[in-house]
């Protein structure tokens, strides 16, 4: 996934501020370090040849007087990624893209326009890769604070290629955003091999891990998801065909880590973990 910034000044009193945003592939938009909006997979699974789906944001109370700063991190999703049948990416095209539009109106009338152009910076982090099917993986070692926050040095960010025209027509998104309605947790902990520990989350559901962890940096933990286990009480995933539907962290070691994955989902009842150099708890996911 890329990470995608513009820093910007705001001279005035603020009336009034939305972000307008589309992708290819599939983002999640930025203002002054903090997420727009708490959703997922945006925008929605469309035939990306015939129309792509806009959604609009009211981030007045996000923008402040003196220097500010938006961004977005640009996943493949339906776009380039694994998708369907075929053990094969890129299904509508290779090169993923990020549209904005941040509309800032002020109280005196006047308007600027923060649109995605090549004055924008790019770069990866530690979000290695991202997938519906094979999942995520995210090394905290490669964390960048502040990333999206106005006053970010990004030097030695890449300047962003810049297309000047996508033929498919962009359009309202007719639907409500995905976001999580519930938490569940687990109701069993086995080992059914040393050091491989199942976690039995009591019900069939379509979501994510959200892992709590303490451990030394550089701690690699692989998180496998299946709907079955077979009789030893190890996952089943035959069913699973080449979908990997694996997450990985590795552990910064600052304290206790929280990693939730972002631009991933899976179906399961169990979850698999293992590379903890300690057993886990119930509160581990």
């Amino acid at each position: 996934p890329r990470y995608l910034r513009k820093a910007f000044a705001v001279n005035g009193t603020v009336k009034r501020a939305m972000l307008y945003a589309s992708a290819l592939g599939i983002y999640r938009a930025y203002v002054n370090g903090k997420p727009v909006e708490d959703v997922y997979f945006t925008p929605s699974w469309t035939d990306y040849n015939k129309r792509v789906h806009y959604h609009a944001y009211d981030v007045t109370g996000m923008i402040s007087s003196g220097q500010n700063a938006c961004g977005a991190i640009l996943a493949d999703g339906w776009y380039s990624g694994y998708v369907g049948f075929g053990h094969r990416r890129d299904h509508y095209g290779k090169d993923i893209r990020y549209i904005a539009q941040l509309e800032v109106e002020y109280t005196n009338g006047r308007r600027d326009v923060i649109a995605t152009d090549g004055s924008w910076k790019a770069t990866v982090g530690p979000m290695l890769y991202s997938d519906f099917l094979q999942g995520e993986s995210y090394d905290a070692q490669r964390e960048m604070p502040g990333w999206s926050a106005a006053g970010f040095d990004d030097a030695t960010w890449d300047p962003t290629d810049v297309t000047d025209r996508i033929n498919a027509p962009l359009e309202t998104a007719p639907h409500e955003h995905v976001r999580v309605f519930q938490e569940i947790r687990p109701v069993e902990l086995k080992e059914p091999k040393p050091g491989q520990y199942v976690f039995n989350m009591g019900t069939n559901f379509a979501g994510v891990v959200r892992l709590k962890v303490r451990a030394p940096a550089g701690t690699k933990i692989v998180l496998r998801h299946a709907e079955r286990l077979n009789p030893d009480g190890t996952i089943y995933t035959r069913n699973l065909r080449s979908a990997k539907a694996t997450d990985t962290y590795v552990c910064a070691g600052n304290g206790v880590e929280i990693f939730q994955p972002r631009f991933t989902f899976h179906g399961f009842q169990y979850v698999e973990l293992t590379g903890l150099p300690s057993r886990p708890t119930m509160d581990t996911v």
